[in-house]
């Protein structure tokens, strides 16, 4: 991805951090301890995806850094590295997308190999994500994994989401459930949790009311107090 991408402000007050998407005041960066899962996540975002606070394909790329790569979509100019990608995992490389048509479940499979299968996740609006799909070819042979969340996403963060759909790391997280990954699906659903509270925090221009930065231990303050 192109670092020189800069994050729209969510406030006057604070810049927006490049890598997690908040404001520097909420930055959850430090938080963070990266996890590595057997699943590879091979994100599409659009150049209007880039630059919006809310985009969770850069959450799960912090979370996940080695698994986890972002590629600039261009109509006219598909990116060489996914497709070298897509080639090299020929078999194993999964489209996470609905199955809207009687064309597109015959395509679906409901049960992916076993070994580290990769997953092209779209990040965007649902309109920006059927125009990229609609509009790359080389999309369009992959097999697909269509989704059947068992809860409602919790992402509320953009007006006009579409009911019974996923942001892009709860789509991930759907995936580590399918691949066995369980752990690390709850770790990613943990900082999930953190990214909307700070989030939400971050549009006011003040810390989240239980967040304590000289003392903070992930567990303890955020961790499933189940």
């Amino acid at each position: 991805m192109d670092e020189s991408f800069k994050v729209k402000r969510l406030t006057r007050l604070y810049e927006s951090c490049n890598r997690c998407g908040l404001p520097v005041l909420t930055c959850i960066c430090k938080i963070v301890s990266p996890i590595n899962t057997k699943a590879k996540f091979w994100i599409i975002a659009s150049k209007r995806e880039l630059y919006r606070p809310s985009s969770t394909g850069r959450l799960l790329k912090l979370i996940n850094p080695n698994s986890t790569e972002i590629f600039l979509w261009e109509r006219t100019h598909p990116s060489l590295k996914l497709l070298e990608n897509i080639a090299n995992h020929r078999g194993k490389t999964y489209l996470v997308f609905p199955a809207e048509s009687e064309e597109l479940a015959a395509k679906t499979v409901n049960k992916v190999e076993e070994g580290a299968g990769a997953f092209i996740l779209i990040d965007g609006t649902w309109k920006e994500a059927r125009r990229i799909f609609r509009k790359s070819d080389y999309l369009k042979d992959l097999p697909l994994v269509s989704l059947k969340p068992a809860c409602e996403s919790k992402f509320s963060l953009r007006r006009g989401s579409v009911e019974g759909t996923l942001c892009t790391i709860e789509a991930a997280m759907e995936i580590l459930k399918l691949t066995d990954e369980i752990e690390q699906e709850q770790i990613m659903g943990e900082y999930f949790n953190v990214f909307l509270k700070h989030f939400k925090a971050g549009v006011s221009s003040h810390l989240p009311r239980d967040y304590v930065s000289s003392t903070f231990n992930f567990e303890e303050d955020y961790g499933d107090k189940s």
